[in-house]
This record gives structure tokens, sequence and C-alpha cells, in this order.
């Protein structure tokens, strides 16, 4: 009869309401108050395991560092074992070429840890000890190859075979120094740390 008067919803809708107001308000007010608490807690736990993924992938923990750290020392040395024995002038001032753009790449990198800063530093001064030893070295063949065989000649081919030897043992002392550096590397990295 009042679905005539009023529409046809009116009914439902008056006994909706009904059943409404006769539950207590007490308890709507403790679901959605639950229901505020727990969205909030969610949203709080999501900005915390964001932060913590970028935190994590940002930064670069003690192994990255290490394992960045150790590819371009070896890189460094396999290069120096590569090309031991040549005594070419291109083929010497290549390979220093080579270590001074490996000396480059340890410099860049982002080290935090202080201890493979140190080590960094080290590395970077000697390799480019060797790269610089290497290069007097390229230079001096160079020049023994393009002296005459005049006396002056022979005087350039003996200046040049000194330059040879000095900057041979220069790189030969900065080749144990990376030796021993390497090793120190290798030991901290595994977790030595002594």
């Amino acid at each position: 009869m009042l679905d005539k008067f009023f529409g046809s919803g009116y009914v439902d809708r008056l006994i909706t309401d009904t059943l409404y107001y006769k539950i207590p308000e007490s308890t709507f007010f403790c679901n959605r108050g639950f229901m505020y608490f727990f969205r909030k807690q969610i949203a709080i736990l999501l900005i915390i395991v964001a932060c913590c993924t970028l935190t994590i992938s940002c930064s670069d923990n003690l192994a990255a560092q290490c394992t960045k750290f150790t590819e371009i020392v070896t890189k460094g040395n396999t290069l120096i074992d590569l090309k031991q024995g040549t005594y070419d002038a291109a083929t010497t001032k290549n390979l220093a070429k080579d270590l001074n753009q490996t000396a480059k790449q340890i410099e860049a990198l982002q080290i935090t840890d202080t201890t493979l800063k140190e080590m960094q530093g080290s590395s970077v001064k000697s390799f480019r000890k060797i790269g610089q030893a290497l290069g007097d070295m390229g230079k001096a063949l160079e020049a023994g190859n393009q002296a005459s065989t005049s006396i002056k000649g022979r005087e350039q081919i003996q200046t040049a075979q000194v330059d040879i030897i000095r900057a041979g043992q220069e790189a030969n002392q900065a080749a144990e120094a990376l030796d021993a550096l390497t090793g120190k590397l290798i030991n901290y990295c595994k977790g030595d740390r002594t």
C-alpha cells in the first residue's frame, strides 16, 4: 500500500533505515575505526617497504663494492699478464694507456668503506706508476728503434737502454706493490679483514 503512495523503493529504504537505527552506533564506529586504522597501517607499511627497497638498491653494500673493485683490478692485472714479454713500442704504449684507463675506472668507483677507500687510492697510484713506467719504456724503445747507426745514434741507443732499464725497474716495483695490494684486497673482501 505504501508502495503505491510513495513509490516502489520507499519500503525497502524504510526497512533499511529502520535496521540501521536499531543497530547500536558503536558497532559502526568500531568497524569504521578499525578499517581506517587498518588502511593507515597498510599505507605506512608500504611506505616503509618502498624506502627499504630504495635504500638497498641505491647504495652499494660492501660485497658489491668489493666485487666491482676486484673485477677492475683483475682486468688490469690480466692486461699486464697478457702483454708481458712484448718489447715493441706500440704494444708497450697501448698497455700504458690501458693501465691508465684502469686507474681512472678504479678512481671512479663510489666506495664508502674506509679500508677499501685506502686500497682504492693505492691501486690507482700503482696502476698509474706502472702505466707511466711503461709509457717511458715505449718512448725509449721508439727512440732506440729510430736511432741511426752513427756515433750519435749509438749514444741514443745507450740512453734508450738506460731509460728502458730504469722504467722497467719502476714498473717492477709498482707491480710488486700492486700484487701485494691485490692479495690484501682479496683477503679483505673474503672477510679476513686483517
